[in-house]
């Protein structure tokens, strides 16, 4: 190793003003240790998704309480019965329709999805055209025909306009003495 390689590492780190990139506020991880220290051990996500989500344990009761709850068809696939279930306890509970209630837990659902799957690019609209080129030529530097990559064939147009204000020096504005 020669000795501009080992002055490189002997070089200690300079210090950066601020915290780390990527760490965490201090005082959004107090709050977040003291919301899962304060309720139940779980986090919002976690609120969110037991009272949302359909567990296994739900899936093997749902025939069953879904005729304790009087459900017309207890016939549906088990996870929408036990979605259904779960709905009518929680209308129960509050005392609205189930149709609400199968709402709020919808939204729930929904706001758990950016969690565990990722959203998708836009489709890209193939009916729209693509952005305007702009040439901006000082003048009398060169002619629009010989312009790199412009097909004149499409729509195309010249435009003779002054982008900035003639200086005072120009000659479109003689000195005034």
């Amino acid at each position: 190793m020669d000795q501009s390689q080992l002055t490189l590492l002997q070089t200690p780190q300079v210090r950066r003003r601020g915290r780390p990139p990527g760490a965490r506020n201090k005082r959004s991880a107090d709050l977040a240790r003291w919301i899962e220290a304060t309720f139940a051990g779980m986090t919002p996500g976690q609120q969110s998704a037991e009272l949302a989500m359909v567990k296994p344990a739900d899936l093997k009761k749902a025939k069953a309480l879904a005729r304790e709850l009087g459900l017309i068809d207890i016939d549906l696939p088990p996870l929408m019965l036990a979605m259904a279930v779960k709905a009518r306890q929680l209308a129960k509970a509050l005392g609205c329709e189930p149709i609400a209630a199968w709402g709020m837990l919808a939204k729930e659902r929904a706001d758990l999805m950016a969690y565990v799957h990722q959203r998708q690019a836009p489709a890209a609209d193939s009916k729209t055209k693509a952005p305007a080129t702009v040439f901006l030529i000082p003048e009398g530097e060169a002619q629009v025909q010989e312009l790199p990559g412009v097909d004149f064939t499409e729509d195309f147009q010249v435009l003779d306009t002054q982008v900035a204000p003639p200086k005072s020096h120009d000659e479109a504005q003689p000195l005034t003495p």
